[in-house]
């Protein structure tokens, strides 16, 4: 690191952003891979797909997608919605209740 990013300070969030940002789309691409290559990790069969987990889990992974991807709406509300702060968490609790 060089010694002027040691003196901006917004150097280091835009890494802290760019990480979070490239989480995002990692989790994303993991449970699309997983829910269109593999979709029997899920469920054996059609009866037996938690269906509300599974759409919780693909909010979470659209929010991550939206996020991700760099798209920052006008909207206030719309923001805090496309945010990991909400789409992690979606994710971790969709992924919990589907697999264990």
């Amino acid at each position: 690191m060089s010694n002027l990013d040691k003196e901006n300070p917004s150097c280091r969030a835009s890494f802290g952003r760019t990480a979070t940002r490239v989480l995002s789309v990692m989790i994303a691409l993991a449970i699309m891979v997983l829910v269109v290559c593999y979709p029997r990790a899920i469920a054996t069969d059609m009866t037996s797909v938690p269906h509300g987990w599974l759409v919780m889990l693909l909010i979470g992974m659209s929010i991550c997608w939206v996020y991700g991807l760099g798209f920052t709406p006008y909207n206030r509300i719309l923001r805090v919605i496309f945010t990991p702060l909400l789409g992690w968490p979606l994710v971790a609790i969709g992924t919990w209740a589907i697999f264990f």
